[in-house]
């Protein structure tokens, strides 16, 4: 049975996501946790395991969501209302003319553009309705790509952090997904049934992480542990630019080793 099928389990993935939360000290006593929902599966996971969280931990906290629409309200987020109403958290869309930006820009990554404005408009937002904390849904298989992406492209051996301090919004950006592989969400957003909502871009088909992606399909195929290897490096206290000092949350001022 390979690693991805044994991760399927509600249970399993409840343990990872705990496990990530413990490893980095991403939730503190108090904390009010906005989730960035992107109306994809990743998020609708994420917003799942946060309120189950939630009503098992000792840690007393709060969950809420937001939303960045990147299309400037053309696309109906009304699902994103419904999957929030049955978890019973408060919920806020913030209308942003992203894509029409992107249209406009001469930046060499669209794709990173993109990442940074919405994750820059999500903390501030979230900074806004009173939150502590900004969790995205950033799963294992984002981690792996970004870490090669990062030395494609700019030779070196980086990733984002899954604890980080936001310098000015004030607010922590956390990821509870890391463990997580991809595969093993949209196995259960399809067995939960998710409602979302399609924000998706012209990009994300030809982008340098869809490239990625593929090539690492590929050499998983001959290096089944690659995945789980690469997490070990950046947990690594050796590795440059790991994830060694993440239980003190890295400061940032917006922009992350993320392509």
């Amino acid at each position: 049975m390979t690693e991805a099928k044994r991760a399927l389990s509600g249970k399993k993935l409840a343990r990872l996501v705990g496990r990530a939360v413990g490893d980095f000290s991403m939730i503190r006593s108090g904390d009010t946790i906005a989730v960035g929902l992107s109306g994809g599966k990743d998020s609708a996971f994420l917003l799942h395991a946060l309120c189950g969280l939630r009503d098992r931990s000792p840690i007393p906290f709060t969950v809420r969501a937001l939303t960045v629409d990147p299309t400037d309200g053309v696309r109906d987020a009304a699902p994103l209302e419904k999957l929030t109403r049955s978890y019973g958290v408060d919920f806020r869309i913030v209308r942003y003319p992203i894509f029409d930006i992107l249209k406009k820009s001469d930046a060499p990554s669209p794709c990173s553009l993109c990442a940074n404005l919405r994750r820059g408009i999500l903390a501030s937002s979230a900074a806004e309705e009173g939150c502590t904390t900004l969790a995205l849904g950033h799963h294992r298989d984002d981690v792996i790509e970004t870490v090669f992406l990062n030395l494609m492209y700019e030779g070196r051996f980086r990733c984002f952090s899954p604890n980080m301090y936001m310098t000015r919004s004030k607010v922590r950006v956390i990821r509870p997904l890391v463990y997580v592989p991809e595969s093993a969400i949209r196995e259960q957003a399809e067995k939960l049934a998710f409602p979302m909502v399609n924000f998706c871009c012209g990009y994300e088909s030809s982008s340098m992480r869809a490239y990625v992606k593929v090539i690492l399909r590929r050499i998983s195929r001959k290096a089944p542990y690659l995945h789980n290897n690469v997490i070990h490096a950046l947990k690594n206290p050796d590795t440059d630019r790991g994830w060694r000092d993440s239980r003190r949350p890295e400061e940032t001022n917006g922009e992350e080793a993320e392509l």
